[in-house]
């Protein structure tokens, strides 16, 4: 399957990646963002550089679990879909002949995760697992990580159907705002700028008691922000003072980097105001006025 037509697929229904975000336990995402995926509202994650390093790594610690289970993982044809809740999707890493899933996870930091061989990891990554195994039937999970890229270490996961449950429902009740076209509440600022930020809207509503205690709330977090925002220039300062002319770079004893302050290239940029004095005419062919927004100010 060629990326655009997973990323396609993707949209039809609920996948792991997206399990923890519509329940509101994942670090990346949120269920609105999920929800204008599935709509087509909004461009799929592509991946980034950390995505395209544990892609790379897959097949490697695929085979090491493998070497040291004894068991011969099998990759499935394409995404899975719960033979009731069609909505329901498995991008499985693999799964073995005994009905076992395997999750295969690079992780940069060890937060999250408990001792090997045990059930402790991440609460993400364990919906993810549970969301499997509601899809496939399989009763174990088994998720073989490699953190800071430390070798493998390997971790189980059984089946609960009382998280079964829950997930079933989540789906079942996200999907239904998928279809029908309600989104769910924003839970942050960038859903409400995504929801509401091109809406066109006029008038006066008084603010209600809650809300006058959010202003309150904003603005003092914003005079602590003040405060910090000073603190941090004066302390680059007195770094950038000290490497002054002797340095571009500070490290500890030992040699390890601390901070770098080095002299960048000279960026090129359109100088649009000398254009417009030159070609006037030309200028106003080429201006293009862009969709409006609705801006956040705090009086």
């Amino acid at each position: 399957m060629t990326s655009e037509k997973w990323h396609e697929a993707r949209r039809k229904g609920i996948g792991g990646s997206d399990i923890a975000a519509i329940m509101g336990l994942s670090p990346w995402r949120t269920p609105y963002q999920v929800y204008q995926e599935k709509r087509g509202e909004a461009e799929s994650f592509a991946g980034n550089e950390a995505t395209d390093w544990g892609i790379r790594l897959e097949p490697t610690i695929r085979q090491w679990y493998s070497d040291v289970t004894g068991r011969t993982v099998f990759r499935p044809d394409g995404i899975l879909r719960h033979k009731q809740y069609d909505y329901m999707l498995a991008n499985l890493d693999g799964y073995t002949e005994d009905r076992r899933v395997v999750e295969i996870k690079t992780a940069r930091y060890g937060k999250g995760w408990g001792e090997p061989g045990t059930d402790a990891i991440p609460d993400y990554y364990a919906l993810q697992v549970h969301h499997y195994m509601t899809i496939t039937g399989y009763e174990v999970a088994d998720v073989a990580v490699s953190i800071g890229g430390a070798p493998p270490c390997l971790y189980e996961v059984e089946a609960d159907k009382e998280i079964a449950g829950a997930i079933i429902d989540a789906c079942a009740s996200f999907w239904a705002r998928v279809v029908e076209g309600r989104p769910p509440e924003p839970v942050n600022y960038a859903d409400a700028v995504a929801r509401f930020g091109r809406a066109k809207a006029e008038g006066v509503m008084v603010a209600s008691a809650g809300e006058l205690a959010i202003i309150d709330e904003l603005k003092a977090i914003r005079a602590q922000l003040d405060v910090l925002k000073e603190q941090d220039e004066a302390l680059k300062g007195r770094l950038i003072t000290s490497l002054g002319e002797n340095a571009d770079t500070m490290t500890d004893a030992d040699g390890t980097t601390l901070l770098t302050y080095k002299l960048s290239a000279g960026r090129k940029a359109f100088d649009a105001k000398a254009f417009q004095a030159d070609h006037p005419n030309l200028y106003q062919k080429y201006l293009k006025t862009g969709e409006g927004s609705r801006r956040f100010l705090l009086k």
